[in-house]
């Protein structure tokens, strides 16, 4: 919460963005869990949820009964990523990266646990990565996310490994040791490796552009992935060291 209050506050319209404001930390919430929250009853609580299901905030599971993010927040949260400084400040560096490489390229940050894709430049391949904005993933199975988690301050890692590791496939590393040395390779090379560990089949590679050195006051990784038989392990490297070059040109522009 930022500051005092308003001199003037709207219960019920506090209540509905308290509500909303949850799922910055959790996926889901009952009726009962909301009314807890907000300090309201179980009736207080259902009709706030209902009116932000009406304007699709939140989306109830029928079968479970719970309340999970809807559609209108991730437009709502996209359209502000789409005007934000971050994306204008790297879009030439991720259009400059493709054009190199061939590759489809993203901008990512970091959003809790995980890695949020905010923009994309396709590749010029057929067989080609698909975009993913507006998705997330765990960020210790992304190529992004380790270069991100590589950076923060070492409590908040901590804090994030103390989670349990949920694993995407049978190559993802789900142990916080496992997690751990992977970071360390990465700080040590300056860049981080996404091995068929998000989807099979695929690899990435992902360099940081800090936020000092974009300009926005935000980390963000720019990744690039392909299908495995194009980004070899001997074409790894070189990618990687042109997208370092070229990060690193523009966050000097």
């Amino acid at each position: 919460m930022n500051g005092p209050g308003p001199a003037y506050p709207i219960d019920s319209v506090d209540r509905a963005l308290s509500l909303i404001l949850a799922f910055e930390d959790r996926e889901s919430i009952t009726i009962t869990e909301a009314g807890k929250f907000l300090g309201v009853s179980r009736s207080t609580a259902f009709r706030l949820l209902n009116v932000l299901e009406h304007r699709e905030f939140v989306r109830q599971d029928p079968r479970t009964k719970v309340f999970h993010s809807g559609p209108a927040l991730l437009r709502v949260g996209l359209s502000a990523v789409q005007r934000s400084d971050i994306r204008t400040a790297l879009r030439s560096t991720l259009e400059e990266i493709v054009r190199e490489v061939g590759e489809t390229a993203h901008l990512v940050v970091l959003q809790r646990n995980d890695a949020f894709y905010i923009d994309c430049v396709e590749g010029s391949s057929m067989v080609r990565a698909t975009p993913r904005v507006g998705t997330v993933l765990p960020a210790h199975v992304s190529a992004a996310g380790k270069v991100l988690l590589a950076n923060l301050p070492p409590a908040r890692l901590d804090d994030l490994l103390a989670n349990e590791l949920v694993g995407v496939t049978k190559r993802s590393k789900t142990s916080a040791a496992g997690v751990r040395r992977e970071l360390a390779k990465v700080r040590k090379r300056g860049w981080a490796l996404n091995d068929g560990e998000s989807e099979e089949g695929l690899r990435a590679v992902a360099v940081l552009i800090s936020a000092e050195d974009n300009g926005t006051g935000v980390d963000a990784a720019i990744t690039l992935a392909g299908p495995a038989q194009r980004l070899t392990d001997e074409r790894i490297e070189t990618v990687a060291e042109t997208m370092l070059r070229i990060a690193a040109a523009g966050s000097r522009a």
